[in-house]
């Protein structure tokens, strides 16, 4: 198959307030590399589906790629990556508030730009062939079905980015007891690990904090009580954790934009 690359504006308001894809192409063969750390204006993901080259930047060093693998590049990020051996790439270029929103919710970690042994999606050579065909049409319908088609290929890209078992062991531990009240060396001691070790296997799995994820945990399952029962909310808040139940439907509110009450009049089954 020959190499090819294609690039499109997208739509301004995908840029601005969405998720635009800007091109997209496929090279094999021999890669020399940028002749130094380059600066993309925006994010990247690039699939290497056969041969091996190496992956360098001044945070993380030089790397070594070995298909199956994905490379995540982050804007404004100096990076070099090559291949004097030569393999084959698929490349996507993106860009919008959503992505941005994406690594602010950790979907994308800047300390981990390689992803080897990844699980690259079966129809990945289908998905390009759409996504080169969505980029070289005009018109808001192929901008967003060219944005529907790069989304899916970023959340497989991460996807196969698996968390360690021990992480998610975990978070599992963290998760089962989080009505309780307990300070984060207690949660640590009940799941068996660090303090430090705590917070890095919640981050690797969540990125987010231990605090956030017993936060998220319970109010997640206040909804679940809400739409599902027909306890009270102060029941409720007590059945996850919260002996305030004034508090609990202030912060309740605040997470998921309406309170209790009305929560479960939307929801209830």
């Amino acid at each position: 198959m020959a190499d090819w690359a294609i690039y499109s504006q997208s739509h301004p308001l995908l840029v601005e307030h969405g998720f635009a894809c800007l091109g997209a192409g496929r090279h094999e063969g021999q890669s020399p590399g940028f002749g130094g750390r380059r600066r993309l204006g925006d994010y990247a993901i690039v699939f290497v589906t056969s041969g091996s080259g190496v992956y360098r930047d001044p945070f993380v060093g030089t790397i070594e790629v070995e298909a199956p693998a994905t490379i995540q590049v982050f804007p404004q990020r100096p990076h070099d990556y090559a291949s004097p051996r030569g393999w084959t790439e698929h490349w996507v270029l993106y860009s919008g508030a959503t992505a941005a929103a994406f690594e602010g919710m950790g979907v994308l970690d800047r300390r981990r730009p390689v992803q080897q042994g990844a699980r690259l999606p079966d129809d990945l050579l289908d998905r390009f062939g759409s996504l080169r065909d969505a980029l070289g049409r005009p018109g808001w319908r192929a901008a967003v079905d060219a944005s529907m088609l790069a989304q899916g290929l970023l959340a497989d890209s991460v996807a196969g980015r698996a968390a360690s078992t021990a992480s998610e062991a975990t978070v599992a531990a963290v998760q089962a007891d989080a009505a309780l009240h307990l300070d984060v060396a207690a949660r640590a001691a009940l799941a068996g690990v660090s303090v430090s070790t705590l917070r890095d296997h919640v981050r690797e799995v969540t990125g987010g904090t231990p605090n956030e994820l017993v936060i998220g945990t319970r109010i997640d399952r206040a909804c679940g009580l809400l739409a599902s029962t027909t306890l009270s909310v102060q029941a409720v808040a007590a059945s996850v954790g919260y002996d305030d139940a004034a508090y609990f439907s202030r912060l309740f509110t605040q997470r998921v934009g309406v309170g209790p009450a009305q929560f479960r009049k939307r929801h209830r089954r």
